[in-house]
């Protein structure tokens, strides 16, 4: 489906039928490498692909989550609510409608609930990395070239009784988080460039979600 897709936009694009570049698609198309070719059409497809995944199914998943934790964990959702209600009153009393970024960093505590599902169901599985050289490593020995996936969210070294729901481990943790040992985004030169962008499609999503409906438990059959 996606090849067909890319060849029809494709031609469109040669015929002159597509005069603007907006949509990603014909961007993508319109690149051209340092020689001047076009990019081929399997790094067209890869790329697509991996956009695609990477700004939507994740967003759905995190935000499918949220919901799923909301409706079934009374303490939460009270304290989501509270947060969300007082950033919906305060905006009411000023007579603004829409959200801000300064409003959007003020929903700490319902971040921090995002932070922690996060960390314990991971939204994908894991980012490969590559032996640099021959090691040793807890006890197996990695050779040089071979790719390594080495979870670390569940790692009661780094993280305190990781089994437990406890978003409040991201406000004060007990044990300093470490660079690249919490990397739902990733991490580094290649961490997501879409990192910001999530944290603002749940948060404001979650606050018109909270602010504009009751949540209860349901039956659970």
């Amino acid at each position: 489906m996606i090849l067909s897709i890319l060849m029809k936009r494709k031609q469109e694009l040669l015929d002159g039928m597509i005069n603007s570049r907006n949509d990603l698609l014909t961007w993508m198309l319109a690149i051209r490498e340092e020689n001047q070719e076009p990019i081929t059409r399997d790094v067209l497809i890869d790329n697509f692909i991996g956009i695609a995944i990477a700004s939507h199914d994740t967003t759905l998943i995190l935000l499918s989550l949220m919901m799923w934790k909301i409706a079934r964990d009374p303490k939460i959702v009270a304290k989501i609510c509270e947060e969300q209600m007082e950033i919906f009153l305060r905006k009411r009393r000023s007579g603004e409608e829409k959200l801000t970024w300064t409003d959007l960093q003020s929903m700490k505590y319902t971040w921090r609930v995002a932070q922690e599902l996060m960390r314990i169901i991971p939204l994908v599985f894991g980012n490969f990395r590559e032996a640099a050289k021959d090691l040793y490593f807890g006890g197996y020995f990695i050779p040089k070239g071979w790719k390594v996936s080495h979870g670390t969210q569940m790692n009661e070294n780094i993280f305190e009784n990781p089994k437990v729901f406890d978003p409040s481990r991201f406000e004060n943790p007990s044990k300093p988080i470490f660079p690249y040992v919490y990397v739902p985004f990733g991490g580094g030169p290649h961490m997501c460039s879409g990192n910001d962008f999530a944290r603002v499609e749940i948060l404001t999503i979650i606050h018109h979600m909270i602010t504009k409906f009751e949540w209860s438990q349901g039956d659970s059959r």
